[in-house]
């Protein structure tokens, strides 16, 4: 069960959309709702021997201190009118930590909420916090865009799955949100001609959460000019569906991580609401 939700609080006019989507999963599942809020102090450094400069980055790092104490009371205040239990964690950090603090935090929760990062040529802060959570907490994602909402009852529900790990973790971490659901639909997205392997994936799954009580449809989506995420989509639209579960690819390189194409386009793109794991 999904009995404790962490929501990302920046202080920012996104945080209402946050806070409406945390309010809704924790009506749903009776959680507690816990607001993480990470402070990013300036990263300056005076120089070597620099007493005017070291006082100076003094200066500027309790004034960022005391901007968001400012943000915090009104972060609390927020919070309060969820009529939830709730909790607020607040760490001041530097920018290089944002994301390791953040799964350090998600850990101890069930789901880490945040909007879905912003499509960049370069990892923003977001998508690094995002990527950090996804790759380091062992706690799934439920990202939320800009014009999506999140139903209290979700209707329909598409998984993603090619018989991976990662879709395997998402499955099993999506389980609560399954068994609330009136519809699942497990798509299986294959070439024209797949081979007899391919043709049987997806049947053990369907069983798997047969045995968890939970009624499911099999369906077999033609990749569309060798892009499994304008599959997926297609799907979802064609669907109806209000929540896509699917599982998050990547692999490290100079402790950054890089995602694969159809996990960073969903990460961008995916019309509803999405659950990730890894």
């Amino acid at each position: 069960m999904i009995k404790d939700v962490m929501v990302h609080l920046d202080g920012t006019s996104a945080d209402e959309r946050r806070l409406a989507a945390a309010s809704s999963i924790a009506i749903l599942f009776e959680s507690h709702v816990i607001g993480l809020f990470l402070n990013v102090l300036p990263m300056v450094a005076p120089a070597e021997g620099d007493s005017a400069g070291a006082v100076m980055v003094t200066d500027l790092l309790e004034k960022a201190r005391q901007a968001a104490n400012k943000t915090e009371a009104i972060l609390v205040e927020r919070l309060s009118r969820l009529n939830k239990p709730v909790e607020i964690r607040r760490f001041d950090v530097f920018q290089d930590t944002i994301a390791d603090v953040a799964a350090r935090e998600a850990r101890s929760a069930d789901v880490f909420l945040d909007r879905r990062p912003k499509k960049n040529g370069s990892l923003k802060t977001s998508e690094r916090l995002v990527e950090g959570v996804l790759f380091g907490s062992g706690r799934h994602l439920f990202l939320i865009g800009d014009r999506t909402h999140v139903n209290r009852a979700f209707d329909h529900v598409l998984v993603a799955w090619n018989g991976s790990r990662e879709s395997s973790r998402a499955l099993a971490e999506s389980l609560p949100y399954l068994h609330k659901a009136r519809a699942v639909t497990l798509v299986v997205v294959s070439d024209d001609d797949p081979i007899e392997e391919d043709a049987l994936l997806g049947a053990d799954a369907v069983t798997h959460l047969n045995h968890h009580g939970i009624d499911s449809k099999l369906h077999r989506a033609k990749i569309r000019n060798g892009d499994v995420s304008a599959a997926l989509t297609a799907e979802a639209k064609r669907l109806n569906a209000d929540l896509i579960v699917m599982g998050g690819y990547g692999h490290s390189r100079l402790r950054e991580w890089l995602l694969g194409g159809v996990t960073y386009h969903m990460l961008h793109h995916a019309p509803v609401p999405l659950l990730i794991a890894h």
